[in-house]
């Protein structure tokens, strides 16, 4: 489909600017009139390019766009939260502000499994939130989690993920944030507005950047969330 398309099409903003793209200064001396000209730039004799009628070039130039500029729907898992869990409220208030790039939460769960140890780890919600809309590998089913069918647990793929049994913690950046390893503890950085987020209670010169909350949940214990306004 790419190759079928004519780039050069987002580079007018109208229809006028396209057809003036075909009008050279001589023209102008010959036949004087703008609107004859531009009647024989439609008719094919200025060039010997296929010139398009303004619905043709509108429609054509859109497609270019929107192939450039994939829009990609976001669903809203939050729907299919019905319960009471004030953890997975939380999480439902907060989908669609990530989603559009106002808010950008950090999750910070602590599961127990089948072993007997936990796992812990801090989650990007809104890239945790995306993968699924995009049906990535591995990708979290947001649908059961809300339904309270499953447990959002941590990855090792995630921001932070430690392995209390094995004793392996692992660090990584996200589409979202960077890790950064520094005296005031763990700490990632937004990568639109490089503000600094610390995930700790006690207070820095960071602590104005993030909003945490600690929120009891039947199904999680507890689940802390950092919120960033992102500016």
């Amino acid at each position: 489909m790419a190759a079928n398309l004519n780039l050069r099409l987002l580079n007018y903003k109208s229809y006028d600017d396209y057809l003036n793209s075909f009008i050279k200064t001589e023209d102008y001396r010959y036949i004087g009139s703008i609107a004859i000209i531009k009647k024989l730039v439609k008719l094919g004799y200025r060039c010997s390019d296929k010139v398009y009628e303004e619905s043709e070039f509108n429609k054509l130039r859109n497609k270019v766009h929107d192939h450039l500029n994939p829009k990609i729907t976001s669903v809203l898992y939050g729907k299919y939260f019905k319960g009471t869990d004030d953890a997975l409220k939380a999480l439902m208030e907060r989908e669609e502000y990530n989603l559009a790039g106002i808010l950008s939460t950090i999750i910070f769960v602590q599961i127990r499994q089948r072993n007997g140890f936990d796992v812990a780890g801090y989650i990007d919600y809104e890239q945790r939130l995306r993968e699924s809309s995009l049906q990535k590998p591995d990708c979290t089913n947001w649908k059961s989690v809300f339904e309270g069918k499953k447990l959002l647990k941590p990855k090792k793929s995630d921001l932070s993920y430690y392995d209390w049994h094995k004793g392996r913690i692992y660090y990584n950046s996200t589409d979202n944030f960077q890790t950064v390893s520094g005296g005031v503890g763990l700490t990632f950085m937004h990568k639109a507005d490089h503000k600094h987020i610390p995930v700790t209670d006690k207070p820095s010169k960071y602590s104005m950047n993030v909003n945490r909350i600690l929120i009891p949940s039947d199904l999680y214990g507890n689940m802390i969330l950092y919120d960033h306004f992102v500016r």
